[in-house]
């Protein structure tokens, strides 16, 4: 009776000791190649947002802050007119001669609102338009669907300012900023990067 052969076996294991190294690198590589591919993914995904908040987001909320802002100072001075001039009627003797001298400051108030609207509001919401326009690849699906309202608002204006909309129109359409809260909200929604599991 012969011995057995072990030399295939032998071979077998000769085999592998060079095979084993070989596949390691491989599936090491492999793993490696995904690694890289996901962390270039959440790399580019954040690339992205921080174009969106720089580009869009930001911008346009700086401008509806910049319009809150002399909006609800116009509305504070404003809402104080009344009882100052009331003050100043009543500690004048009757008949109030001279009230068109005092009136002057209350008049130079709302012609410098009229004045601010037409050269910093309205620029503004302008601006925030065009920003829109021109980014509105930048935009959320959210965010994008106001884009209609908001330049449907910039265009009553210029309408309503060149004298182009009849007064009785315009009160049948609405024009108030109300209109425009939701994409404020949606804005506001937005101004930070989303979560990115690393």
């Amino acid at each position: 009776m012969n011995p057995p052969d072990w030399g295939w076996q032998n071979n077998l294991i000769d085999l592998a000791k060079y095979m084993l190294p070989a596949i390691l690198v491989i599936i090491s590589g492999y793993l490696g190649f995904r690694y890289s591919l996901a962390h270039l993914r959440r790399q580019k995904r954040l690339e992205f947002v921080e174009k969106q908040l720089r580009d869009f987001y930001s911008p346009i909320l700086g401008c509806r802050e910049e319009i809150k802002a002399k909006s609800n100072l116009r509305y504070e001075i404003s809402k104080s007119l009344d009882p100052a001039w009331r003050e100043i009627v009543d500690s004048h003797p009757k008949p109030f001669l001279d009230h068109e001298e005092f009136f002057k400051p209350f008049k130079k108030s709302f012609d410098y609102d009229n004045k601010q609207l037409l050269s910093e509001l309205i620029p503004l919401y302008e601006k925030m338009l065009g920003i829109f326009t021109a980014n509105i690849w930048l935009a959320n699906p959210t965010t994008r669907q106001w884009y209609y309202d908001l330049t449907r608002f910039v265009e009553i204006w210029h309408r309503w300012l060149a004298d182009s909309i009849p007064v009785e129109v315009l009160e049948k359409i609405d024009l108030s900023e109300e209109r425009l809260n939701s994409f404020y909200e949606d804005l506001e929604n937005q101004d930070s990067p989303p979560t990115v599991v690393v």
